[in-house]
């Protein structure tokens, strides 16, 4: 929120139905402009209905979309992995694991 004017919808952090849609990124385009329109487009999430999902903090995941920000790489894989997860509705709990699929899926198999 705004303190001074009292605005709700802060432009750097306005909801994303209040933002104009992304057009789909290229394959080669920067990390973070993918994450930023995966989360966006694909899931129609904001970052604080995304956090509670995958584990990392409405402030991270901006970190995560940041362009220039400097992010380990080992970092950017958690935040990767639990995207996914969320992503496809995978449920674990170390005993047993779940997955609920909402949207359509591709299923590739590679041998190496």
């Amino acid at each position: 929120m705004d303190t001074v004017t009292g605005n709700m919808h802060v432009a750097e952090e306005a909801s994303t139905q209040d933002q104009q849609r992304m057009e789909r990124p290229p394959a080669d385009a920067p990390e973070h402009v993918k994450c930023k329109w995966w989360r966006e487009e694909v899931m129609e999430l904001s970052r604080e209905q995304l956090a509670p999902l995958i584990g990392f903090s409405a402030a991270a995941i901006k970190d995560f979309e940041r362009p220039g920000k400097a992010v380990d790489p080992m970092a950017r894989r958690r935040y990767t992995m639990a995207c996914a997860a969320a992503s496809i509705g995978v449920e674990f709990d170390w005993l047993s694991t779940s997955l609920v699929i909402t949207r359509p899926v591709q299923i590739t198999m590679k041998t190496e």
